[in-house]
């Protein structure tokens, strides 16, 4: 029989019981469910089933990985002294919802629950207690002119260079009063951007830049390709709420662009050169590349 089991702490990728799931067949990593995400006793998280939003993994898995994951989490069966309580939620992906097994605290176990996780992410919790963290940008984060005028070009002087996330799409899905503004979904496809190693100083720039506390994107861990080598645990971030694509204002077409110049693909330039020219049709965007050919 096949299952589907939702992870949200040291089973997902990158952590240290991921073995547990390398023959499980994984259908998203921007996957999210119902439940308050808190620090544990231990090294791992707990999961109480509360209203809140917590993100992780979906994967397919066969009986025989459901038994060591119950073993794991020290699930016995219903109605018994459990660490675990094993339940069947609505998971929201990309692909589209599913039905799956999700682990939550056992209600006489809530002294476990010590700390709140904030953002509801445990790999984003992990991450942004490393003093310097890697960043994926493939939108107008790209653009350096922005970070000199915001006066904080110092934070983002370290760049790694061209970064390709396979397995997902670039969309203009974010609404804002002018137009669209960039997001990436999973797919079967890659995106571009420029990597950087920055201090949490610049993270803080970020999350206000990119609205997280304002309900537009949330910040998430992904692998990145630097070259041939694969860059593990690096953070983006990802639109909350997607919408049908929005053509996007003509300034904000120009910073993704002359970020993108100096360190992306031919290939992958012309995509976005054929997105704003002609998918969106962005107003003044062929002339103003056709002015960028004659320097």
């Amino acid at each position: 029989m096949i299952n589907y089991l939702f992870v949200y702490g040291t089973l997902r990728k990158n952590q240290p019981n991921a073995f547990h799931l390398e023959k499980a067949e994984l259908i998203s990593e921007q996957a999210s469910t119902t439940g308050k995400l808190y620090e544990g006793p231990s090294y791992y998280p707990v999961l109480v089933d509360e209203e809140a939003i917590v993100y992780g993994e979906l994967y397919k898995v066969t009986d025989n990985i459901m038994e060591a994951i119950d073993e794991l989490e020290g699930f016995q069966g219903d109605g018994k002294e459990n660490l675990y309580d094993r339940k069947i939620r609505e998971i929201k992906t990309d692909q589209g919802d599913f039905q799956s097994y999700v682990y939550y605290l056992s209600p006489d176990r809530k002294e476990m629950a010590v700390a709140e996780i904030e953002y509801g992410d445990w790999k984003v919790h992990e991450l942004l207690k490393q003093d310097e963290v890697v960043y994926f940008a493939f939108g107008s984060c790209m653009d350096a002119e922005r970070f000199k005028l915001a006066g904080i070009d110092h934070y983002f002087h370290q760049k790694l260079g061209r970064g390709v996330l396979n397995g997902y799409r670039l969309l203009f899905s974010l609404h804002l009063h002018d137009g669209g503004r960039a997001d990436i979904i999973e797919a079967d496809d890659n995106v571009e951007g420029v990597l950087y190693q920055v201090p949490l100083d610049a993270v803080d720039y970020l999350f206000k830049r990119e609205g997280v506390n304002a309900g537009h994107y949330r910040p998430t861990i992904v692998d990145v390709q630097l070259g041939d080598k694969l860059l593990k645990n690096v953070l983006t971030f990802y639109v909350l709420e997607k919408k049908q694509e929005l053509t996007p204002p003509f300034h904000y077409a120009e910073e993704i662009h002359r970020g993108a110049s100096s360190y992306l693909s031919n290939d992958y330039m012309q995509r976005l050169e054929g997105l704003f020219g002609e998918k969106f049709e962005v107003e003044g965007f062929k002339e103003y590349i056709a002015s960028q050919k004659k320097k």
